[in-house]
């Protein structure tokens, strides 16, 4: 719907509407999932690069602090703003990594449109296209504004999983 605004064109419930009837009938069913196998392709390496990254950072901190403390490791207790550091560096480690993967994905989604008129085969057309007109930077187009999105959402996220950790799971057993 991004795609398609047009000055004094449809909003709201008719532009969705209007959009729904539009994609069924230039692509059918299919033409409502364009893009699905590079999302779910990426998300698989995102998931493991940001929870492994989250993961070895928090133990790294906790391995420095007890050996300061002379305690165990599990007496270490993450301060809420370290968590939210390492949660912020975590999810933009990852983000950054499949980055490629969702500047494909999006064009896919967004060919045809008034505003995106060029049109892709498949995820080998798209990437070959995009690298061969804009190389390797053209991958990575619009990685700051959506670093700006994930940073602070990867980061509440990883901080709000910790206080429940903290708070729920004692008066668990």
């Amino acid at each position: 719907m991004q795609c398609e605004l047009v000055e004094k064109g449809s909003t709201g419930n008719k532009l969705i509407l209007e959009t729904f009837r539009k994609t069924w009938t230039n692509g059918g069913p299919q033409a409502f999932y364009k893009g699905l196998p590079l999302a779910l392709i990426g998300i698989f390496p995102y998931s493991a690069i940001d929870l492994g990254t989250f993961e070895y950072m928090k133990r790294s901190y906790t391995a420095r602090k007890a050996k300061k403390l002379k305690c165990d490791e599990k007496d270490v207790e993450v301060p809420n703003w370290i968590v939210l550091g390492i949660g912020a560096t975590s999810g933009s480690v990852g983000a950054t990594v499949v980055y490629p993967i969702n500047v494909l994905r999006t064009r896919l989604q967004a060919q045809g449109t008034a505003q995106h008129p060029q049109t892709y085969t498949n995820m080998w057309d798209v990437t070959v296209k995009t690298y061969s007109a804009e190389g390797l930077r053209g991958m990575f187009r619009g990685l700051t504004p959506n670093l700006l999105k994930v940073v602070p959402a990867v980061s509440i996220v990883r901080f709000s999983f910790s206080l429940f950790i903290l708070l729920i799971l004692p008066f668990h057993y």
